[in-house]
Formats: structure tokens, sequence, C-alpha cells
């Protein structure tokens, strides 16, 4: 195995300066949060909801990372074979996967770019997507289709998160 201590070093240093910024948007939405607090609003508000939950890479270079990062989870998702899922939500997954499998293949042939439409249609997805891993993780009958679902779900939100707007609609949470 080839030891490139110039490459380490790249990566080591993009990961400090994406945890610099994933930080300090911490920091900051932790701020938002206790002054938003002392006027007791309870509940974050919709544009907050990217720093509760989703895969996202903050910082420098986020575009490349996480289109890198679709690539290599696509190409082990293209090889897999359908997984094994409990047959009542078969229908419910063959769709999910046929439809949001086809938006990230149009993400990654267009370098890292996607149309609204197809966008949306991840967005609107997504809620569905998360019952059914949550599903398939408890209890784990199926670990093959977690596994695979689980990897789709990690695409869907790298692209949402990386295609434009950030999610803020209902739909998404």
């Amino acid at each position: 195995m080839r030891n490139d201590e110039v490459a380490l070093l790249r990566a080591l240093d993009m990961l400090e300066a994406s945890r610099a910024v994933w930080l300090a948007e911490m920091e900051a939405f932790a701020d938002r949060r206790r002054s938003e607090k002392s006027l007791h609003r309870r509940s974050p508000r919709q544009d907050e909801s990217r720093y509760l939950r989703g895969w996202r890479w903050p910082g420098p270079d986020a575009k490349q990372a996480m289109l890198g990062e679709v690539d290599r989870l696509w190409a082990v998702h293209v090889r897999a074979p359908f997984p094994d899922v409990p047959s009542v939500d078969k229908g419910d997954l063959v769709e999910l996967d046929t439809w949001l499998a086809g938006c990230i293949s149009t993400y990654l042939a267009n370098n890292g770019e996607l149309d609204t439409g197809r966008r949306d249609l991840l967005v609107r997805g997504l809620p569905g997507l998360r019952r059914h891993v949550a599903k398939l993780g408890y209890p784990q009958t199926h670990p093959a289709g977690f596994a695979s679902f689980r990897r789709l779900l990690k695409m869907t939100e790298l692209v949402v998160h990386d295609t434009g707007r950030e999610p803020w609609s209902r739909a998404y949470r």
C-alpha cells in the first residue's frame, strides 16, 4: 500500500477546515437558539433544520467532497442487487429506490448539478425513506435492506444539501 504523506496532509487540512466551519455553525446555531428560547420560541425555525438532521459537508470544498462521497456510495449501490425487504414494504421501497436513484444518477452525470424538479422529488421522498430505514433497522430482520436504504438515504441527503437552497419545506421535516 502506497503511503502518500502529501495527500494525507491535504486530506487532514480539508477535514480540519470543514470541522472549523461546522463548529462555528454549531456555535452560532446555539446562540440563536438561546436567544429564541428567551423569547419563548421552544422549537427551531424550519430554516434551522439543516443543523438538526441529514448528511452534509460544511466548509471549503463542500461540493467536491459531497460529489465524491455520493459517487463512492453510488458505485456500491448500483453493483448491489435489490435487497431482501419485508414483502409488505417492497412496493414502496422499489418505487423509492427507482425515483431517488434516478435523481442521484442524474446528479452524478451532471457533475453535481440537479434541476429543481428532481431536487424537489428528492426532498419529497426523504420523509418516507427515513421511515422505511427506521423500520428496517429495528428489529433488524433485514440487514441487507437496512444497509441498502441507509446508503440511499445518505446519498439523497447529501444531494439535497448540495443542490441549491436548503430544503426548508415542510416536506423535508
